[in-house]
């Protein structure tokens, strides 16, 4: 079940697993850390203890948590929740970590730390079109296939480069992917709500609740107890980067507030991009709740 940021994901998800044989696997990038609760909007400890989510509070924050970790986690659950007799149920809003699940992985090298912050240092440096440059004169094949400020991807591409000695575009082609529809039925539903002011009031009424209940606190605690390296996806998530340069004086809670709009806003625009492209999924606005669970119903 994918959606985008305030769609009400969590809320159907715990109505569903009230009344069927379901256990929930979370698929949030940032829910999967310790101690970032309010900022990822995160269920709470005591919702939690009635209705188990897989994969939240898996990894503290000095660590990183990879859409490969995701995957390999998300398969092992499968298996274990069907030899329950029951369904696996996919809630969250990190589109990557689902297309990736759906599509499947290539086997790269893994992550480099140290290079990473090298290609950062760049593009602090010279901004992502030097990236990019540098991107199109070693995998041609490859920079024509992705937008040339998707940051991620161009990063990754470079790196992978870079240890491999190959190109990326090669390496993709030549490692067969596995993925969970090799072996799975897949059922999948999408909440789209076409009324975007309805979607922007219940983001800015979120982010209020947010930011009352102690997001500020929250990130600097996070920042005093964990070692985070500059280039670690929780400074870069949406809440908690804003958050941070507050924390840093970058500006005041006026200018705060109005930059985590903004993001939330933009976040929830780029999911549904995603949701428009996506084959194979079917479309409900935000109060379909119940045909949502009706079709699940009917699977079971």
């Amino acid at each position: 079940m994918l959606g985008p940021t305030a769609s009400g994901k969590t809320d159907l998800a715990i109505e569903i697993h009230q009344s069927l044989p379901v256990e929930i696997i979370s698929v949030d990038s940032v829910m999967v850390y310790k101690d970032c609760n309010i900022g990822s909007a995160k269920p709470t400890h005591e919702l939690l203890i009635k209705h188990p989510h897989h994969l939240i509070d898996v990894i503290e924050p000095n660590l990183i948590f990879t859409v490969v970790d995701f995957c390999n986690a998300a398969m092992e659950l499968v298996n274990k929740i069907h030899s329950k007799n029951k369904m696996p149920l996919f809630v969250g809003g990190s589109m990557m970590y689902f297309k990736s699940l759906l599509t499947g992985l290539n086997e790269l090298p893994e992550r480099n730390d140290e290079l990473r912050k090298q290609l950062e240092s760049i593009k602090e440096r010279e901004g992502v079109k030097k990236l990019y440059s540098m991107l199109k004169k070693e995998d041609p094949i490859y920079a024509n296939r992705i937008q040339s400020n998707d940051e991620q991807r161009i990063i990754r591409a470079l790196e992978v480069i870079e240890i491999s000695e190959s190109s990326f575009s090669s390496l993709i082609e030549s490692n067969p992917k596995k993925n969970i529809q090799d072996d799975f039925n897949i059922y999948q539903y999408g909440i789209f709500e076409e009324d975007r002011s309805l979607l922007h009031s219940r983001i800015e009424d979120r982010l209020n609740t947010i930011i009352s209940a102690g997001l500020i606190d929250e990130a600097h605690h996070i920042l005093q107890k964990y070692q985070i390296p500059e280039n670690h996806p929780i400074r870069k998530a949406v809440n908690y980067k804003q958050a941070i340069g507050f924390i840093n004086n970058e500006y005041n809670a006026d200018e705060f507030f109005n930059r985590a709009l903004y993001a939330t806003r933009q976040l929830a625009k780029r999911q549904l991009t995603w949701l428009r492209s996506w084959e194979e999924l079917s479309l409900y606005n935000i109060d379909s709740k119940n045909k949502i669970i009706e079709e699940i119903k009917s699977l079971i």
